[in-house]
């Protein structure tokens, strides 16, 4: 559990940079193209995503996995791994070109997903990104199978640098004649450019080459081809959700600009937020799946089982943090990030999405570990079904607030079922209600004292010392009451020999 805890820490630093950028970037893009602007970038984005998914999702896990195989040793092994991922190289330029000429060919069928003709325009400009994007999972990949962690945290770190750079640059300095919807979308390509060519000069530097020498092309396509799929029905939801919601919301009396004006801001402001904690759950994801992996191997159940119980719990205690935070101050952190109250009414309804968020982010990787990844999808796909159904008939009554009902049943469903398989599986039960119950409990005066905190507060400093320390206050009580409730001890952050030791979660 102490690697396990010290890989996460290491990953965890990166991610927060990482996504501290990005979210710079949500703010800055989001002032200077409006709600409405950022409404189009969103749903075009989605539906790029989608194309994506296609040469980033089987490609990865499978170069990872073979690379991994390799490290073992063996005869000849570097030079099958340098055939492994030039084959899976070629297959993914391969179908990114595809790909490309697809969306050309068929361009105004693609066109009649969007109620915006920005929409289509800026899906082009992305399409040239799925290459650069290719050749980035690949060798992404290759890294991850030699649990080369830091250099994969740090490849994404400059990705965001440089789109921030970019952005800046291209929004906020140099007046191009171009629309800012369609600059925000080439910052991102070059940033995509930028990555691919990072991570191309790190595999060559840890001794890879490129060869034509026993290619199998085939065979890489075969293995991914199914992980590809499940993932690309599942991310389908994302872009069919943005063509939904706005249409719906034209239909009970919203202009086509309202529409998307309340999408952007739903999506492109408030939700956002609710994933920061995924950028520790990330990193949890990161080292966990191999880790599992290694303890399936040589049969060691019962390290599996502490480390699921570990990762349930963590989740748990950070989700609570983020969830009594935005709750109380939800309507000044949007004020201060995007200058929308709007945006902080909404972050108030849908604080406790963050739960079955991160719950299902974490258990999804457990299952891919158990070999159970075609059951998560399949608990996911349920999920989404009720998430259509719930946008389909609440609209009506409950606007763009029906979409984090939708939200709270599809992730909340598809959590349960996963807990539920972990449990039939390795025959425990990783519910941990009391442990659930006590973060709850904890939770509550971080509201109190948070929300009191402001009130006091604001009428007296600027915006930004105000939610700090109201932010920090409720923070100490929530740690406070987890030490008095025994959801954690402080034993941690002690250095011996250069080395932290791991915090001990109660069990």
């Amino acid at each position: 559990m102490k690697k396990l805890f010290k890989a996460l820490m290491i990953l965890s630093s990166f991610s927060v940079l990482t996504r501290l950028l990005g979210f710079i970037f949500r703010i800055f893009l989001s002032r200077l193209i409006g709600a409405e602007g950022l409404g189009v970038y969103q749903v075009a984005f989605s539906v790029f995503m989608v194309l994506e998914t296609f040469v980033s999702s089987g490609l990865p896990l499978v170069v990872s996995k073979n690379t991994s195989a390799l490290n073992a040793g063996g005869k000849d092994s570097k030079n099958k791994e340098n055939s492994m991922v030039s084959s899976a190289l070629i297959v993914g330029a391969m179908i990114a070109v595809i790909i490309c000429l697809i969306v050309f060919v068929f361009n105004r069928a693609f066109g009649l997903l969007f109620t915006d003709e920005r929409c289509i325009k800026i899906l082009f400009i992305l399409l040239p990104s799925l290459v650069f994007s290719s050749v980035y999972a690949v060798l992404r990949g290759n890294l991850w199978g030699h649990k080369k962690y830091f250099l994969v945290s740090f490849t994404e770190f400059v990705e965001q640098v440089v789109r921030v750079v970019l952005t800046i640059l291209f929004l906020g300095v140099i007046n191009f004649a171009l629309d800012k919807v369609f600059l925000a979308s080439i910052s991102y390509v070059v940033s995509c450019m930028a990555s691919s060519m990072l991570v191309f000069a790190l595999y060559f530097k840890m001794g890879g080459r490129l060869t034509k020498k026993s290619l199998s092309i085939k065979k890489v396509l075969k293995s991914s081809s199914p992980i590809t799929l499940v993932r690309v029905l599942s991310s389908l939801l994302s872009p069919l959700i943005a063509i939904i919601v706005p249409i719906k919301l034209v239909s009970i009396g919203y202009t086509s600009s309202q529409a998307l004006s309340v999408f952007g801001i739903a999506m492109g402001m408030t939700f956002p937020l609710l994933y920061i904690p995924s950028t520790i759950i990330g990193a949890l994801n990161m080292t966990l799946i191999p880790d599992l992996s290694s303890s399936i191997h040589i049969q060691n159940y019962s390290e599996v089982k502490n480390k699921i119980n570990f990762s349930v719990k963590f989740v748990y205690f950070i989700s609570f943090i983020f969830v009594a935070l935005f709750f109380s101050l939800g309507v000044p952190i949007c004020e201060f990030f995007y200058a929308s109250s709007e945006a902080g009414r909404y972050l108030i309804y849908s604080a406790i999405l963050i739960l079955p968020i991160s719950i299902s982010s974490v258990t999804i990787s457990c299952l891919n570990a158990l070999d159970m990844e075609v059951k998560s999808f399949m608990n996911y796909m349920l999920g989404a079904v009720l998430l259509i159904f719930s946008i389909l008939l609440l609209t009506k009554y409950l606007g763009v607030l029906s979409l984090v009902w939708g939200m709270g049943l599809c992730l909340g469903v598809a959590s349960v079922l996963n807990l539920v398989m972990m449990g039939r599986k390795l025959k425990d039960n990783f519910f941990n209600f009391k442990y659930l119950l006590l973060s709850i409990i904890c939770s509550l005066p971080t509201i109190l004292i948070s929300k009191w905190s402001y009130s006091l507060l604001s009428g007296i400093i600027p915006l930004f010392f105000s939610l700090t320390i109201s932010c920090m206050a409720g923070l100490v009580f929530y740690i406070i009451f987890a030490i008095i409730f025994d959801l954690c001890d402080l034993s941690f952050l002690k250095i011996n020999k250069k080395k932290l030791s791991q915090v001990k979660y109660r069990k």
